[in-house]
Protein backbone atom coordinates (compact mmCIF):
# COMPACT_ATOMS: atom_id res chain seq x y z
CA UNK A 1 0.00 0.00 0.00
CA UNK A 2 2.73 2.68 1.02
CA UNK A 3 4.61 1.81 -2.11
CA UNK A 4 1.10 2.54 -4.60
CA UNK A 5 0.83 6.08 -2.10
CA UNK A 6 4.00 6.96 -2.84
CA UNK A 7 3.85 6.38 -6.73
CA UNK A 8 0.96 7.81 -6.71
CA UNK A 9 1.71 10.79 -5.23
CA UNK A 10 4.93 10.84 -7.47
CA UNK A 11 2.59 10.83 -10.53
CA UNK A 12 0.57 14.06 -9.08
CA UNK A 13 3.49 16.08 -8.41
CA UNK A 14 4.85 15.49 -11.69
CA UNK A 15 1.85 15.78 -13.42
CA UNK A 16 1.12 19.26 -11.75
CA UNK A 17 4.38 20.80 -10.04
CA UNK A 18 6.81 19.44 -12.27
CA UNK A 19 5.33 20.37 -14.97
CA UNK A 20 4.70 23.87 -13.74
CA UNK A 21 8.37 24.43 -12.76
CA UNK A 22 9.87 23.17 -16.44
CA UNK A 23 7.28 25.38 -17.99
CA UNK A 24 8.31 28.35 -16.59
CA UNK A 25 11.39 27.66 -16.61
CA UNK A 26 14.27 29.77 -18.74
CA UNK A 27 16.82 27.23 -19.58
CA UNK A 28 14.40 25.21 -21.95
CA UNK A 29 15.49 28.36 -24.97
CA UNK A 30 18.94 27.35 -24.24
CA UNK A 31 18.91 23.45 -24.92
CA UNK A 32 15.95 22.85 -26.62
CA UNK A 33 16.90 19.12 -27.52
CA UNK A 34 16.98 18.36 -23.83
CA UNK A 35 14.18 20.26 -23.05
CA UNK A 36 12.21 18.18 -25.35
CA UNK A 37 13.76 15.34 -23.67
CA UNK A 38 12.59 16.50 -20.12
CA UNK A 39 8.99 16.66 -21.37
CA UNK A 40 9.08 13.39 -22.79
CA UNK A 41 10.28 11.85 -20.00
CA UNK A 42 8.33 13.58 -17.30
CA UNK A 43 5.02 12.01 -19.47
CA UNK A 44 6.39 9.17 -19.48
CA UNK A 45 7.42 8.96 -15.81
CA UNK A 46 3.67 10.28 -14.62
CA UNK A 47 2.26 7.16 -16.69
CA UNK A 48 4.66 4.29 -15.44
CA UNK A 49 3.84 6.01 -11.79
CA UNK A 50 0.57 5.35 -11.85
CA UNK A 51 0.97 2.04 -13.48
CA UNK A 52 2.48 0.37 -11.75
CA UNK A 53 1.30 2.07 -8.46
CA UNK A 54 -2.18 0.11 -9.68
CA UNK A 55 0.08 -2.90 -9.72
CA UNK A 56 1.64 -2.62 -6.46
CA UNK A 57 -1.81 -2.18 -5.16
CA UNK A 58 -3.50 -4.75 -6.98
CA UNK A 59 -1.21 -7.65 -7.09
CA UNK A 60 -0.54 -10.87 -4.41
CA UNK A 61 1.38 -13.64 -4.76
CA UNK A 62 0.61 -16.98 -3.61
CA UNK A 63 2.40 -19.99 -3.07
CA UNK A 64 1.07 -22.47 -5.80
CA UNK A 65 3.03 -25.71 -5.22
CA UNK A 66 3.86 -27.44 -2.13
CA UNK A 67 7.29 -28.18 -3.59
CA UNK A 68 8.70 -24.67 -3.32
CA UNK A 69 11.95 -25.02 -1.32
CA UNK A 70 11.39 -23.92 2.39
CA UNK A 71 14.06 -21.79 2.01
CA UNK A 72 11.57 -19.25 -0.62
CA UNK A 73 8.79 -19.70 2.12
CA UNK A 74 9.87 -16.61 3.45
CA UNK A 75 10.89 -14.48 1.25
CA UNK A 76 7.22 -15.25 -0.78
CA UNK A 77 5.79 -14.21 2.46
CA UNK A 78 7.71 -11.17 2.63
CA UNK A 79 6.86 -9.73 -0.73
CA UNK A 80 3.31 -10.75 -0.56
CA UNK A 81 3.29 -8.69 3.20
CA UNK A 82 4.89 -5.79 1.32
CA UNK A 83 2.59 -5.43 -1.56
CA UNK A 84 -0.85 -6.86 -0.68
CA UNK A 85 -3.87 -4.82 0.19
CA UNK A 86 -4.90 -4.47 4.09
CA UNK A 87 -7.95 -6.02 3.01
CA UNK A 88 -10.81 -6.37 0.34
CA UNK A 89 -11.37 -7.01 -3.16
CA UNK A 90 -12.62 -3.57 -4.21
CA UNK A 91 -9.41 -1.95 -3.39
CA UNK A 92 -7.71 -4.68 -6.06
CA UNK A 93 -10.24 -4.02 -8.22
CA UNK A 94 -10.27 -0.35 -8.68
CA UNK A 95 -6.24 -0.46 -8.76
CA UNK A 96 -6.72 -3.08 -11.75
CA UNK A 97 -9.39 -0.70 -13.47
CA UNK A 98 -6.75 1.95 -13.42
CA UNK A 99 -4.42 0.28 -14.42
CA UNK A 100 -6.49 -0.85 -17.90
CA UNK A 101 -8.07 2.21 -18.46
CA UNK A 102 -5.02 4.49 -18.15
CA UNK A 103 -2.64 2.17 -19.96
CA UNK A 104 -5.52 1.74 -22.95
CA UNK A 105 -6.31 5.40 -23.14
CA UNK A 106 -3.00 6.16 -23.20
CA UNK A 107 -2.60 3.56 -26.65
CA UNK A 108 -5.75 4.62 -27.98
CA UNK A 109 -4.53 8.39 -28.03
CA UNK A 110 -1.70 7.90 -29.31
CA UNK A 111 -2.40 5.43 -31.63
CA UNK A 112 -5.49 7.46 -33.04
CA UNK A 113 -3.01 10.67 -33.57
CA UNK A 114 -0.62 8.59 -35.67
CA UNK A 115 -3.37 7.39 -37.90
CA UNK A 116 -5.13 10.78 -38.10
CA UNK A 117 -1.63 12.61 -38.95
CA UNK A 118 -0.85 10.00 -41.71
CA UNK A 119 -4.67 9.98 -42.97
CA UNK A 120 -4.12 13.98 -43.11
CA UNK A 121 -0.91 13.86 -45.27
CA UNK A 122 -2.02 11.59 -47.69
CA UNK A 123 -4.65 13.78 -48.09
CA UNK A 124 -2.75 16.46 -48.21
CA UNK A 125 -0.10 14.94 -51.02
CA UNK A 126 -3.08 13.92 -53.00
CA UNK A 127 -4.16 17.73 -53.36
CA UNK A 128 -0.84 18.80 -53.81
CA UNK A 129 -0.42 16.19 -56.12
CA UNK A 130 -3.13 18.04 -58.39
CA UNK A 131 -2.31 21.58 -58.08
CA UNK A 132 1.33 21.95 -57.50
CA UNK A 133 4.72 22.05 -59.49
CA UNK A 134 7.62 20.56 -58.68
CA UNK A 135 10.74 22.98 -58.54
CA UNK A 136 13.98 20.61 -59.68
CA UNK A 137 16.55 23.23 -59.00
CA UNK A 138 15.31 23.15 -55.38
CA UNK A 139 13.47 19.97 -55.26
CA UNK A 140 10.09 20.91 -53.27
CA UNK A 141 6.91 21.53 -54.29
CA UNK A 142 6.06 24.82 -55.50
CA UNK A 143 2.05 26.24 -54.62
CA UNK A 144 0.58 29.15 -56.14
CA UNK A 145 -0.65 30.65 -53.61
CA UNK A 146 -1.06 34.56 -52.20
CA UNK A 147 0.36 33.57 -48.66
CA UNK A 148 3.72 33.31 -48.37
CA UNK A 149 4.47 29.93 -46.54
CA UNK A 150 6.60 27.28 -46.35
CA UNK A 151 6.06 23.92 -44.62
CA UNK A 152 6.82 19.81 -45.02
CA UNK A 153 5.09 16.84 -45.20
CA UNK A 154 6.68 14.28 -43.53
CA UNK A 155 6.45 10.57 -44.48
CA UNK A 156 8.08 8.20 -47.21
CA UNK A 157 8.43 10.85 -49.69
CA UNK A 158 9.45 13.87 -47.19
CA UNK A 159 8.15 16.28 -49.27
CA UNK A 160 8.75 20.39 -49.07
CA UNK A 161 6.50 22.77 -49.76
CA UNK A 162 6.77 26.53 -50.55
CA UNK A 163 4.22 28.97 -52.07
CA UNK A 164 5.31 31.03 -55.04
CA UNK A 165 4.94 34.30 -53.05
CA UNK A 166 7.34 33.30 -50.08
CA UNK A 167 9.49 32.04 -53.60
CA UNK A 168 8.96 36.00 -54.80
CA UNK A 169 9.44 38.06 -51.06
CA UNK A 170 12.72 35.75 -49.95
CA UNK A 171 15.91 35.98 -51.14
CA UNK A 172 17.89 32.95 -52.22
CA UNK A 173 20.11 32.43 -49.76
CA UNK A 174 16.69 32.84 -47.06
CA UNK A 175 14.78 30.31 -49.24
CA UNK A 176 17.89 27.87 -48.04
CA UNK A 177 17.60 28.73 -45.03
CA UNK A 178 14.11 28.07 -44.98
CA UNK A 179 14.76 24.51 -46.31
CA UNK A 180 17.15 23.63 -44.55
CA UNK A 181 14.79 24.43 -41.17
CA UNK A 182 12.47 22.14 -42.84
CA UNK A 183 14.78 19.30 -44.15
CA UNK A 184 15.93 19.57 -39.89
CA UNK A 185 12.18 18.83 -39.02
CA UNK A 186 12.31 15.88 -40.91
CA UNK A 187 15.85 14.82 -40.39
CA UNK A 188 14.61 14.82 -36.63
CA UNK A 189 11.25 13.50 -37.37
CA UNK A 190 9.42 15.53 -35.25
CA UNK A 191 5.87 14.95 -36.67
CA UNK A 192 6.20 11.68 -34.17
CA UNK A 193 7.05 13.97 -31.25
CA UNK A 194 4.18 16.00 -32.09
CA UNK A 195 2.17 12.93 -32.63
CA UNK A 196 3.39 11.37 -28.91
CA UNK A 197 2.27 14.35 -27.48
CA UNK A 198 -0.92 15.48 -29.03
CA UNK A 199 -2.27 12.21 -28.20
CA UNK A 200 -1.53 12.13 -24.69
CA UNK A 201 -3.12 15.46 -24.57
CA UNK A 202 -6.75 13.61 -26.60
CA UNK A 203 -6.41 11.00 -24.10
CA UNK A 204 -5.60 12.92 -20.63
CA UNK A 205 -6.89 16.74 -21.81
CA UNK A 206 -7.26 17.57 -18.32
CA UNK A 207 -3.81 16.95 -16.92
CA UNK A 208 -1.12 19.76 -17.17
CA UNK A 209 1.92 17.92 -17.97
CA UNK A 210 0.78 16.46 -21.46
CA UNK A 211 -1.47 19.84 -21.78
CA UNK A 212 1.82 22.27 -21.14
CA UNK A 213 4.33 19.33 -22.96
CA UNK A 214 2.24 19.67 -25.93
CA UNK A 215 2.25 23.80 -26.18
CA UNK A 216 6.21 23.30 -25.07
CA UNK A 217 7.44 20.81 -27.64
CA UNK A 218 5.07 22.39 -30.52
CA UNK A 219 7.39 25.71 -29.63
CA UNK A 220 10.64 23.55 -29.35
CA UNK A 221 11.21 21.56 -32.28
CA UNK A 222 10.99 25.05 -33.81
CA UNK A 223 13.95 25.79 -31.87
CA UNK A 224 15.87 22.36 -32.54
CA UNK A 225 14.98 23.45 -36.42
CA UNK A 226 16.00 26.82 -36.30
CA UNK A 227 19.47 25.62 -34.35
CA UNK A 228 20.26 23.11 -37.48
CA UNK A 229 19.35 25.63 -40.23
CA UNK A 230 22.02 27.99 -38.29
CA UNK A 231 24.89 25.50 -38.73
CA UNK A 232 25.35 26.31 -42.36
CA UNK A 233 23.32 29.64 -42.88
CA UNK A 234 23.53 33.04 -41.45
CA UNK A 235 21.05 34.00 -38.46
CA UNK A 236 19.70 36.61 -40.20
CA UNK A 237 18.58 35.02 -43.07
CA UNK A 238 16.69 32.59 -40.76
CA UNK A 239 15.48 35.53 -38.45
CA UNK A 240 14.48 37.58 -41.84
CA UNK A 241 12.63 34.71 -43.09
CA UNK A 242 10.74 34.27 -40.12
CA UNK A 243 9.52 37.72 -40.40
CA UNK A 244 8.23 37.15 -44.11
CA UNK A 245 6.54 34.14 -43.49
CA UNK A 246 5.32 34.84 -39.87
CA UNK A 247 1.91 35.00 -40.76
CA UNK A 248 1.68 31.93 -42.92
CA UNK A 249 -0.58 29.03 -42.16
CA UNK A 250 -0.33 25.22 -42.75
CA UNK A 251 -2.13 21.93 -43.11
CA UNK A 252 -2.79 20.20 -39.94
CA UNK A 253 -0.59 17.94 -41.38
CA UNK A 254 2.39 19.46 -42.22
CA UNK A 255 5.29 21.28 -40.18
CA UNK A 256 5.50 24.76 -40.86
CA UNK A 257 8.23 27.34 -40.12
CA UNK A 258 5.82 30.03 -39.54
CA UNK A 259 3.84 31.32 -36.40
CA UNK A 260 4.71 29.16 -33.38
CA UNK A 261 6.75 31.14 -30.60
CA UNK A 262 8.14 33.67 -33.41
CA UNK A 263 9.36 36.96 -30.79
CA UNK A 264 11.23 34.29 -28.87
CA UNK A 265 12.99 33.11 -32.14
CA UNK A 266 14.13 36.12 -33.11
CA UNK A 267 15.36 36.90 -30.16
CA UNK A 268 16.92 34.17 -29.90
CA UNK A 269 18.61 34.64 -33.61
CA UNK A 270 19.09 37.94 -33.36
CA UNK A 271 20.55 38.27 -29.65
CA UNK A 272 23.34 37.37 -28.14
CA UNK A 273 22.76 33.67 -27.30
CA UNK A 274 23.59 32.26 -23.71
CA UNK A 275 24.72 28.48 -23.97
CA UNK A 276 24.02 25.82 -21.78
CA UNK A 277 26.76 25.47 -19.56
CA UNK A 278 28.36 21.57 -19.43
CA UNK A 279 27.82 20.49 -16.25
CA UNK A 280 24.26 21.86 -16.36
CA UNK A 281 23.69 19.65 -19.63
CA UNK A 282 25.07 16.68 -17.94
CA UNK A 283 22.69 17.40 -14.89
CA UNK A 284 19.17 17.53 -16.81
CA UNK A 285 20.64 14.87 -18.71
CA UNK A 286 21.10 12.80 -15.51
CA UNK A 287 16.93 13.83 -14.34
CA UNK A 288 15.75 12.73 -17.64
CA UNK A 289 17.41 9.44 -16.89
CA UNK A 290 16.49 9.43 -12.61
CA UNK A 291 12.71 10.66 -13.67
CA UNK A 292 12.65 7.68 -16.25
CA UNK A 293 14.08 4.96 -13.58
CA UNK A 294 12.17 6.22 -10.37
CA UNK A 295 9.15 4.65 -10.75
CA UNK A 296 10.70 1.57 -11.74
CA UNK A 297 12.53 1.74 -8.51
CA UNK A 298 10.16 2.41 -6.40
CA UNK A 299 7.95 0.04 -7.10
CA UNK A 300 10.61 -2.72 -7.03
CA UNK A 301 12.00 -1.67 -3.75
CA UNK A 302 10.30 -4.27 -1.23
CA UNK A 303 11.82 -6.77 -3.72
CA UNK A 304 15.26 -5.75 -3.69
CA UNK A 305 14.91 -4.68 0.00
CA UNK A 306 13.94 -8.44 1.11
CA UNK A 307 16.66 -10.14 -1.55
CA UNK A 308 19.28 -8.21 0.07
CA UNK A 309 18.08 -10.25 3.74
CA UNK A 310 19.73 -13.26 5.06
CA UNK A 311 16.64 -14.61 5.60
CA UNK A 312 15.10 -14.30 2.39
CA UNK A 313 17.35 -17.17 0.81
CA UNK A 314 18.54 -14.92 -2.14
CA UNK A 315 21.91 -13.90 -0.58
Amino acid sequence: MIIAITLYSCAALMATGGAWLLREAAWPAQAPRVAIAVWQALATSVLLSVTLGSVALSVRLHLDSRDIAQLFHICVQNLRTAYATPGDAATTTIALVVLVLVSARAAWGVSTALRRAARDRRRQLQILDLVARRDPELDVLVLDHPTAAAFCLPGRNQNIVVTASALAVLTRAEVHAVLAHEKAHLRGRHHLLLAVSQGLVRAFSGVPVFVWGDQQVRRLVELVADDQACRHHRKSDIANAILQLAHSSAPAAALALGAEAVALRLHRLTGRRRQLRRTTHSILCALVAATLIAPVVLAAFPAFLLAGMDYCGLT
